[in-house]
């Protein structure tokens, strides 16, 4: 049944596994809100949810004005999946406004197809899209669009900071020639081994990217305690995460360095695939 409007909550993300070498990737909401209310009649809109409005309209035949606002806690162009969160969460929103019946998973699938399609994304970011709709962990194929695992996170703390930085993707076919060593990642988070999977591939993308600063911190962090740390996404952001409690010298550490930081907690999962 069609309705005047909804509301729907993804959240940001910080990566497990890149998907850009292998097509395989790994994804964990983190408690970073994106609200999205959409409603019909007409409003102003930015060019990304221009481009999805427009695409919907054409995949699914959208006959009317449709009005999305969103409030986000999720720094943009930082690499904690800003658009895939919000392109899930308009997605999911507008289908069910018109009363069209879609599982999350697809609204997935549909927002990483937008994501791609938009230029914003290069393999489509399905890992983050799923990650932020369905919460928890998820182990995806980006190139078939298939959720290999979900998992259950746990009580942790999240600290991010380089946030604020520039992206770095001058460099991104160092980071595509790396396939057979994603492959290989994908498996050590495949089999469990989440926060090894993790860090390796923080410390890949930091390096193969050139965040030289990003990479002395994760070093820092895991000296300091942390049980994961590395680049999210393409960067810039730098996350590091803790047991509860023992976060405290880390967060010296970025006050000195970097100046400014987020604290969050892992989502757990919200639906059951």
């Amino acid at each position: 049944m069609a309705m005047d409007n909804v509301e729907y909550i993804t959240y940001g993300g910080v990566s497990i596994v890149n998907a850009i070498p292998a097509w395989l990737g790994g994804a964990a909401a983190v408690n970073l809100p994106v609200r999205v209310r959409v409603a019909k009649g007409f409003c102003e809109h930015d060019e990304f949810l221009t481009f999805i409005i427009n695409y919907l309209r054409d995949k699914i035949g959208i006959d009317t004005d449709i009005c999305i606002q969103v409030a986000s806690q999720v720094p943009r162009a930082s690499g904690l999946k800003s658009n895939s969160a919000v392109a899930v969460g308009v997605v999911h929103a507008i289908m069910r406004l018109l009363g069209k019946d879609i599982n999350p998973v697809d609204s997935a699938r549909l927002a990483a197809a937008i994501t791609k399609a938009h230029g914003s994304s290069i393999t489509g970011a399905f890992d983050d899209a799923s990650a932020a709709i369905l919460g928890g962990v998820v182990l995806t194929d980006n190139r078939t669009m298939n959720i290999i695992k979900h998992l259950q996170v746990g009580d942790f703390t999240v600290v991010i900071t380089g946030y604020r930085e520039s992206k770095r993707l001058s460099s991104i076919d160092r980071l595509r020639a790396l396939s057979g060593i994603y492959t290989s990642l994908f498996s050590i988070a495949q089999s469990g081994d989440i926060w090894r999977a993790a860090t390796v591939n923080g410390i890949l993308v930091a390096e193969s990217l050139g965040y030289h600063k990003a990479l002395e911190t994760i070093g820092a962090a895991l000296r300091l305690g942390a049980l994961a740390s590395g680049v999210s996404g393409n960067g810039p952001s730098v996350y590091a995460v803790f047991k509860p409690g023992e976060e405290g010298p880390f967060i010296d550490y970025i006050i000195n360095s970097w100046g400014y930081y987020l604290i969050t907690v892992f989502v757990e999962p919200i639906y059951s695939i």
